[in-house]
């Protein structure tokens, strides 16, 4: 870490960013618990060592990660502050985020191999999770016991398995065992996504196989372009008519849309309409600090009571908003749109700048982190997906490892 030449620090970091995925899904509190330990690593790194004169540990890079960390908390504050009613648990989540930063500024300065780690943890956290889930699956029917729901459990899976897919051959050309696993590691990840019935992630395979499909094509054409995608919606179909599971959850939509205009809220998609509603008539009447963290479900009954929402649908709107951005927008005001708005863009925009990088290494970690925040971006537009910290911890981290791979201080290049 940190241009440590600490053999035991290194260690721990590379067994840290090996395990973390591996523990994402099958164990609870283990991805927030090797946060903190990566956090702890990072924090005595930076302070112990040596201040290099040509080496900057801000820069616009590393100021605007800051930033876009730091924003969730202070949304949740001045919230808190507004409404004059402070508690602790709001802030639990968002200082993910900011923990996110020392992981960020330390591993940039370290070696690339130890950052590159990772790939090796992305298909074995697939793999894990495809071991856990006939536990997971059997506690789901009986009482669903089990500390991840399906949404986010299909989600995750997918996400580890697109990750795992990018990082073939991210550090050199992979041996086939190598390679084997991270096929393996895709798959699965699939596999997961399917089984878990979470269809709102089923809408980032396409995408994310076209942003796969642009990193080995640097330089396309439109005709390129569109055959790509063309054969990507045609895998897709081949998905629907092939896969029982799909076809059937696919059909369902069209049926909760006919529901919905015949006058049937109560179903899936009417459900989420009404609540997307409601957040956007609240954003509307508190624009500038929300209704507070944890409003929205303090704000359901009232709303039933007007005939906004059914009553159904306050009881689901108890448990979340089913979309990210508007439960930002709704709970936390402006300040907590465009908090959430900065987590995504700012990482995507350093992202996009890394592609253009003449080291390997660096552009393929930058594809990576495309990939990943792309794919939350989809997953949040139907499901509140950092209402859980072990979410709010993998992606976090996730995005400060990949982003310090593709702003590697040792290409020498000031960033903007």
């Amino acid at each position: 870490m940190a241009a440590s030449n600490n053999p035991v620090i290194n260690r721990i970091v590379m067994l840290t960013l090996l395990s973390y995925p591996m523990l994402l899904l099958t164990v609870q509190g283990g991805m927030n618990g090797l946060l903190f330990l990566l956090v702890i690593t990072s924090l005595f790194c930076l302070l112990h060592t040596p201040k290099s004169p040509t080496s900057r540990l801000w820069d616009s890079y590393s100021i605007s990660f800051a930033i876009a960390m730091a924003s969730p908390l202070l949304a949740v504050f001045l919230s808190e502050t507004y409404h004059g009613a402070f508690s602790a648990p709001p802030f639990d989540g968002p200082s993910r985020f900011l923990f996110a930063i020392p992981v960020f500024l330390a591993l940039r300065q370290s070696d690339m191999r130890i950052i590159t780690f990772l790939q090796y943890g992305l298909p074995l956290g697939a793999l894990s999770a495809l071991f856990g889930a006939m536990i997971v699956w059997r506690k789901w029917e009986i009482d669903h016991s089990y500390f991840v729901n399906s949404i986010h459990f299909g989600d995750m899976a997918l996400m580890l398995g697109f990750l795992s897919l990018f990082s073939i051959n991210w550090e050199a050309q992979d041996r086939v065992p190598v390679l084997i696993l991270k096929v393996c590691g895709f798959l699965v990840g699939l596999y997961l996504s399917v089984q878990s019935n979470a269809r709102g992630g089923w809408a980032a395979f396409p995408v994310l196989l076209f942003i796969w499909w642009l990193s080995h094509n640097p330089k396309n054409s439109w005709p390129k372009s569109m055959a790509a995608i063309l054969s990507i919606l045609l895998v897709a179909l081949l998905g629907y008519v092939l896969i029982g599971m799909v076809q059937h959850r696919m059909d369902l939509i069209y049926q909760d849309f006919a529901d919905f205009h015949q006058g049937d809220k109560d179903t899936s998609i009417g459900i989420r309409l009404q609540l997307w509603q409601a957040a956007c008539f609240l954003f509307s009447e508190h624009p500038f600090f929300g209704v507070g963290p944890g409003g929205f479900a303090q704000m359901m009954t009232p709303l039933s009571n007007s005939g906004m929402v059914t009553p159904l649908a306050a009881s689901f709107g108890r448990g979340e908003v089913h979309n990210e951005m508007l439960a930002k927008a709704a709970e936390l005001g402006i300040f907590g749109l465009l908090s959430i708005v900065s987590v995504y863009a700012i990482p995507l925009i350093i992202f996009i700048r890394s592609t253009r990088s003449r080291v390997a290494q660096e552009k393929s970690a930058a594809f990576m982190g495309i990939c990943l925040v792309t794919g939350f971006f989809i997953f949040g537009l139907t499901v509140e997906i950092f209402n859980l910290k072990m979410t709010d911890a993998f992606y976090s981290l996730t995005v400060a490892v990949l982003l310090a791979a593709a702003t590697h201080k040792t290409s020498g290049r000031d960033p903007i």
